[in-house]
């Protein structure tokens, strides 16, 4: 009954030892260094491309947005900045046969961008952050775009992107 127990206890220790070898012996990782197949992904810039690294560089353009403003003498719309892309291209087109105004604020500071432009009827502007000395960008969050035809009423549309790069918006 002894030489069962033992042979018992030897067949289980060595079962347990298997089934922790063998599977460390399979997953293991290689401690060599395959410069062939070191990614680049953390030091590479988003913009920069490297032949043949099979990398996928995400670019960081946010949000494209846009609207057709159309009503009274005054219409608002919105549009929103996420956080890390605060360079900002708009389009704006005025489709009135009369003078519009388009004004652009930050909703949460109050911090005016655009104050009043005025678009002639049937044209349209284009305004950059980088091209009004904001290079740093525009804040995050909401904004209002607001459109204002005096005695008359408002029909424009805009477009715009945000980009975490002044090369996003050009």
């Amino acid at each position: 009954m002894k030489k069962n127990k033992l042979f018992f206890v030897s067949a289980l220790s060595i079962s347990l030892l298997g089934a922790v070898a063998i599977p460390s012996a399979i997953f293991a990782s290689s401690d060599v260094n395959d410069s062939a197949n070191a990614s680049t992904t953390v030091t590479q810039d988003a913009s920069t491309t490297t032949t043949g690294d099979h990398v996928v560089t995400p670019q960081k353009i946010g949000n494209t947005f846009g609207s057709r403003v159309q009503g009274g003498a005054t219409v608002q719309s919105a549009f929103e900045v996420p956080k890390g892309y605060g360079h900002v291209k708009l389009t704006l087109k005025n489709n009135s046969s009369y003078p519009v105004r388009v004004s652009v604020t930050h909703n949460d500071s109050g911090k005016e961008y655009i104050s009043g432009t005025r678009i002639s009827p049937g044209s349209s502007i284009t305004w950059r952050s980088t091209d009004e000395g904001y290079t740093d960008g525009l804040r995050s969050g909401s904004y209002t775009l607001q459109f204002r035809g005096g005695d008359y009423n408002v029909d424009a549309e805009f477009n715009g992107i945000a980009g975490s790069q002044p090369a996003d918006i050009r």
